[in-house]
């Protein structure tokens, strides 16, 4: 039994409290799977009061600075939002999200929900039935993609210089998810442990076993390429890039020496062979290809256009630096300082 003011207890009456976090000044959040309720001490400039957010809603956004977070639901024909400390938005959201899965009937009630993990704009929730996957700006809205576990036909995890991509495949496509490397440990034994439990397996090999497809035989004994590798090998016959319409990418840049090269590049390049083979058949010295002088006038306008640049940067300091201020003022206020 938690020990409420009576303005909170009266709020949340009879529903089981999910979790419980401290806000800080007096300040308490109860969370149940309907609704979360914010309360809020007495202060200094401002009454006792409490806030109830129900569950039902279609869309939730989170706008995280340096000192507080704010949280944004909405409805069809309702919005709603409150901040807390951005030290804690990370537990308030991941709280609320179990009661909005289940309240909306994305969740059973008898599924239970692993871990919900956010990675800018990527959110992934994983359960002991299947994973679920958001991209977008939004932690959470109606355009969301799932994959079941009982349809599943191999998951892999490969690991890059920065990210590692969860590789879901089931009979009709393959999802890749990149997720940071400094997570992905974490993120795949979580994945692993709800996957390994559903299919009742202890090892990726034995879950390879277990979703093996034991019509399918190739009588040559090799195996079947993937269609990771028909995709490659299209891409090796046609001089194209792999396209790869699963990926899907929380927000990393590939390294700056990845960067792609312009078609005007390339014809510079193959037009300078061109003449490098024809100068030496002919014994006469290639000619370097002149390249394009950028006027004074777009040196100007570049110029001017980063020196504005630097002005907003340095505004938009100034205006976070003085909100963090008057927030710092109010907090103070609210203490009694």
């Amino acid at each position: 039994m938690h020990d409420f003011p009576d303005l909170l207890s009266d709020s949340v009456d009879d529903a089981a409290v999910t979790d419980v976090i401290e806000v800080g000044g007096g300040d308490t959040i109860a969370v149940t799977d309907h609704a979360t309720h914010l309360y809020r001490s007495e202060g200094l400039l401002k009454d006792e009061s409490i806030e109830t957010f129900d569950h039902a809603v279609e869309r939730i956004t989170v706008r995280t600075k340096r000192r507080k977070s704010s949280i944004h639901l909405e409805t069809i024909d309702s919005e709603a939002s409150f901040t807390v400390p951005s030290e804690i938005t990370d537990s308030v959201v991941e709280s609320m999200m179990r009661g909005i899965l289940l309240t909306n009937g994305v969740v059973s009630d008898d599924e239970d929900i692993a871990a919900i993990f956010r990675f800018s704009e990527l959110t992934l929730i994983v359960t002991d039935q299947r994973l679920f996957e958001h991209v977008g700006s939004a932690v959470w809205d109606g355009d969301f993609e799932t994959v079941e576990y009982a349809d599943l036909s191999a998951l892999d995890f490969e690991r890059g210089s920065v990210a590692t991509q969860v590789v879901l495949e089931t009979r009709e496509r393959r999802r890749r998810v990149k997720v940071p490397n400094e997570h992905a440990g974490t993120v795949r034994r979580v994945i692993q442990d709800a996957v390994f439990g559903f299919h009742d397996v202890g090892s990726i090999e034995e879950l390879r076993t277990e979703l093996a497809d034991p019509d399918v035989e190739d009588p040559s004994g090799e195996s079947s390429p993937s269609m990771e590798t028909d995709r490659d090998v299209d891409a090796v016959a046609t001089g194209s890039d792999p396209v790869d319409d699963d990926f899907v990418s929380a927000g990393w840049s590939p390294a700056s020496d990845a960067g792609p090269v312009a078609s005007s590049d390339r014809d510079d390049d193959r037009d300078g062979a061109l003449r490098s083979t024809v100068a030496s058949s002919s014994g006469e010295t290639p000619s370097a290809p002149t390249a394009n002088e950028p006027s004074a006038e777009l040196d100007a306008l570049v110029d001017r256009v980063d020196e504005l640049s630097e002005r907003v940067d340095r505004q938009t300091r100034l205006i976070e630096s003085q909100r963090e201020l008057i927030e710092q003022l109010v907090d103070e206020l609210r203490r009694g300082r």
